[in-house]
């Protein structure tokens, strides 16, 4: 456990849940009385959290309110780094409203996104189901979010089923990446109502290298699922769910892929000469 615990309940299930967060996150965490603030029960900060500006009006755990605030902090992500953060507002975990699904999205988007981690819920954390602890608890989405090197929020770099650059509160955007101490983080977002394929070109993402290929980790399943090459697919996300990923550096693509290049368009041999497009 990094920082410092405040503990002023007395409930059994409330301090037990705190201790269980603190042995399996870094958080700082705070069990507030009853009676105080009925709809926030357990505050979790992030350790490197400086001045968080609130940037929109107050939350509700509606998939329409997840979006809107999505959809206007993906244009501003540029605010955030190591001098201030951009407050989404607090997570609805726990809340009712959301489905499992959307509640992964939630969580995601707010800790990639540097948001500073509010968790609240009623005051006797009855609805902190195991489902929604595990989510509160993802030890690899709440390391990036802490990332003590990189302050950087994940921006995105193709908005998906709207032209880029359009703002959509029912539809924001879907494929980000952001950089982090450890590789490069995706995070896909279904915005849409049904299951839905997504793939993207890796060197959509600013932060990767052509020519290279990479490791990719599974943030949510915790597994490595191989190795990718020039481009990823996840296949049939959730509707509103979230597929997040770590891509590290494997070394150079193997010979003789073709095309010569990832995206056939005004490529360049390592000699210089220009060999398709």
């Amino acid at each position: 456990m990094i920082g410092t615990v405040s503990r002023v309940s007395t409930d059994d299930r409330c301090i037990r849940l705190t201790r269980k967060i603190e042995r399996e996150t870094a958080f700082h965490l705070f069990a507030l009385p009853m009676g105080m603030e009925p709809s926030l029960a357990v505050i979790g900060v992030p350790l490197w959290a400086t001045v968080g500006v609130h940037v929109t009006g107050d939350i509700a755990p509606k998939w329409d309110s997840l979006a809107a605030i999505i959809n206007f902090n993906s244009f501003i992500t540029a605010s955030t780094d190591f001098f201030g953060h951009n407050d989404m507002d607090m997570l609805q975990l726990g809340n009712g409203g959301l489905t499992f699904d959307e509640a992964k999205s939630h969580f995601t988007a707010w800790a990639l996104m540097k948001s500073p981690l509010l968790i609240g819920t009623n005051p006797k954390l009855s609805t902190i189901t195991p489902d929604i602890l595990e989510i509160l608890t993802n030890k690899e989405i709440i390391a990036i979010n802490q990332d003590p090197v990189v302050g950087k929020s994940i921006s995105p770099f193709r908005w998906g089923i709207n032209p880029d650059w359009t703002s959509n509160s029912s539809f924001p955007a879907q494929y980000y990446s952001g950089p982090s101490e450890k590789g490069t983080v995706f995070m896909l977002l279904n915005t849409l109502n049904e299951p839905a394929d997504m793939t993207f070109n890796l060197t959509e993402s600013p932060w990767i290298r052509a020519g290279r290929q990479y490791h990719v980790r599974d943030l949510w399943s915790h597994t490595d699922n191989g190795t990718a090459v020039r481009n990823f697919t996840a296949h049939a996300v959730p509707a509103h769910g979230v597929v997040a990923l770590l891509l590290k550096d494997a070394g150079n693509e193997p010979k003789g892929i073709f095309p010569a290049c990832s995206v056939w368009f005004q490529c360049t041999d390592k000699n210089g000469t220009r060999v398709g497009g």
